[in-house]
């Protein structure tokens, strides 16, 4: 019993259930020694829930009689074809998870997932630039929940208290605990004192996102010069988000929005007379936009990078 308890062992990380499964023994027999095994440190066990998971101590194969032991228990559990039922004993673990989604699991929920955040956290190790971001315009903090997991170090900049209130509370109840809010004017010298400060030696952030706030900047090309202004030199990253041109007056009436978007072309010419460099625009597919009142209009998203000569806006 004991050798064949060891080469299966050797073989695969296997329960009691299984073990006695493969062996026709009862669990108790398995167990009682198995035990044995253990107390001569020759098995090592895991908990899974209900689970008793045994493996062959990796210290105990080096000794030559343990591994006599080994190769004995291995030539009869081969003879009698139990190393060979080790493939369907794994198999019978799958067999619930596999029902489970036959049956379609669980129902569809059109969206981003609540677990985003793990899945953000799992993509951040691959950006080599994520030490700090700048939120401008941050309103309720939405943003946030996507920027948090993958940066190291997020501001987020508004000037209206009872946006930052509610970011703030969406802080609290996502526990993201890198974000710093900071009321004040994106294009002013206190915001930015800010951002360099945090920032350090590399003088600005990795990456600047202006999600939907030019349309409510009265002069937008000094808008853009702004947000370009807070990013590190030399490769920061601007991000800007927003609509093109449109023909809703009243939506703008209704949201407050100076500007019916932006033809693509003034944006570029905003970005360039900005300094940036690497630029491109692209828009996005309307299942992105969310259920809001905007969600009809074409969203737009310019990337560029800064370069040396980025313009600061003059206050």
């Amino acid at each position: 019993m004991r050798p064949r308890l060891l080469a299966l062992t050797a073989a695969e990380e296997l329960g009691v259930g299984e073990l006695s499964e493969l062996l026709r023994e009862g669990q108790p027999k398995i167990s009682r020694h198995a035990a044995a095994l253990r107390d001569a440190g020759l098995l090592l066990a895991r908990k899974q829930g209900t689970w008793t998971l045994l493996r062959l101590a990796p210290a105990a194969a080096a000794d030559p009689v343990v591994a006599d032991a080994v190769r004995a228990g291995t030539a009869a559990c081969e003879a009698d074809g139990t190393i060979a039922r080790i493939a369907e004993v794994l198999a019978s673990r799958d067999a619930t998870t596999r029902e489970f989604f036959a049956r379609s699991g669980r129902p569809l929920r059109v969206g981003p997932p609540l677990e985003l955040g793990a899945y953000l956290a799992a993509i951040a190790p691959l950006l080599p630039h994520r030490a700090l971001a700048v939120d401008v315009g941050t309103g309720d903090g939405s943003l946030l929940e996507v920027l948090s997991p993958l940066f190291d170090r997020v501001i987020a900049v508004d000037r209206s208290d009872a946006q930052l209130a509610l970011a703030e509370e969406r802080i609290r109840r996502r526990d993201l605990h890198n974000v710093e809010l900071v009321r004040g004017e994106y294009d002013g010298p206190a915001v930015r004192e800010i951002v360099l400060s945090r920032a350090g030696r590399s003088g600005g952030a990795d990456v600047v996102f202006a999600a939907r706030l030019l349309h409510h900047a009265p002069q937008p090309a000094r808008g853009i010069a702004a947000v370009a202004s807070l990013a590190r030199p030399s490769g920061g990253a601007v991000c800007v988000l927003d609509y093109e041109a449109h023909e809703d007056a009243a939506l703008c009436e209704q949201e407050a929005d100076l500007w019916q978007g932006f033809d693509p072309g003034h944006l570029l010419r905003f970005a360039e007379e900005a300094g940036l460099l690497d630029i491109t625009i692209r828009r996005l597919p309307r299942a992105w936009q969310g259920e809001g009142p905007d969600r009809h209009l074409v969203w737009q998203l310019l990337v560029g990078r800064r370069g040396e000569a980025t313009i600061a806006p003059t206050v």
